[in-house]
């Protein structure tokens, strides 16, 4: 029976031309925007909410969504889903790093610049426009993944 797992991330920006990103040690390690599991008797606004508060303390309204990443693992037998949303709004004080890593704001143009997680790079393409709504991941007939965004 095939898995699924449901995952979010948001983009929050500060208006001053600077992204929130989190340097990941966990999962996925490399630089990323905070975000998490969705849990099962939660609702996904809310589960992107709770894992920006738990990651950096800060607490975010107004959520856009700009889209969602999938794909499915025929090795796992499981299918991956990532919301994603971002935000200018939010309050809060800051934390410099959880178990999940260390948080800082950068200049987003800087972002391509970082260390950034697998893959995360052809995620960023979904935060700035608003003509396109997925990325979906496929595995060819060569076992190579091969990226769709529409």
């Amino acid at each position: 029976m095939t898995k699924y797992k449901m995952t979010n991330m948001c983009m929050i920006e500060d208006n001053k031309g600077n992204v929130l990103v989190q340097e990941r040690i966990k999962s996925w390690a490399g630089i990323a925007f905070p975000g998490g599991k969705i849990e099962l008797n939660e609702s996904i606004y809310d589960s992107v909410t709770r894992e920006v508060k738990e990651e950096t303390n800060l607490d975010i309204r107004n959520l856009k969504f700009c889209g969602l990443k999938d794909w499915y693992d025929p090795n796992e037998d499981l299918k991956y889903f990532v919301f994603l949303f971002k935000t200018n709004e939010y309050s809060g004080e800051l934390l410099e790093s959880t178990n999940e890593g260390r948080n800082f704001w950068v200049k987003k143009e800087e972002l391509i610049n970082l260390k950034l997680a697998d893959g995360f790079e052809k995620d960023l393409e979904l935060f700035d426009t608003d003509d396109k709504i997925e990325i979906h991941w496929l595995l060819d007939e060569n076992n190579n993944w091969v990226r769709k965004i529409k």
